[in-house]
């Protein structure tokens, strides 16, 4: 319970900190003022770029299913279970995305950073995987 409750205070004081950092709320004497707006504009910004990045990544996984095409055997039955996990990925990163574009201020930072992580995991296995269908295609 006391690790729960430790995350749940680094995620408040990490949103909190971003928050102030990227101007969408400052501090005064008159109190906290929030600047919807620079939210608004962050989240969108935002939201575009990941956008952009899963439509690249659903391609990617696309061409890589059609490389694998030519496999046979053992290598074949590998990559297409690798594919099926990164689809399976790709899908999470469209759900998170979607959960992106109706979360507030309170919850934008902590999916904000784990959809970054997200695409960070499957960029490098994607990576992972083309570098292997290369290796399979010399032999």
């Amino acid at each position: 319970m006391k690790k729960l409750l430790v995350v749940v205070l680094v995620l408040i004081v990490a949103v909190g900190a971003l928050g102030y950092w990227r101007g969408w709320f400052s501090v005064s004497r008159e109190g906290v003022q929030l600047n919807a707006e620079k939210f608004k504009e962050d989240k969108t910004a935002f939201s575009k770029s990941v956008g952009e990045k899963t439509k690249a990544l659903r391609d990617k996984v696309a061409s890589l299913r059609k490389t694998s095409e030519g496999l046979t055997g053992e290598a074949k039955a590998q990559a297409e279970k690798e594919l099926g996990e990164l689809e399976m990925k790709h899908d999470r990163l469209e759900k998170q995305l979607q959960e992106l574009e109706q979360a507030g201020q309170d919850k934008f930072g902590g999916i904000k950073q784990d959809l970054s992580k997200s695409l960070e995991e499957v960029e490098q296995k994607i990576e992972e995987l083309t570098k292997k269908l290369e290796k399979g295609k010399d032999k």
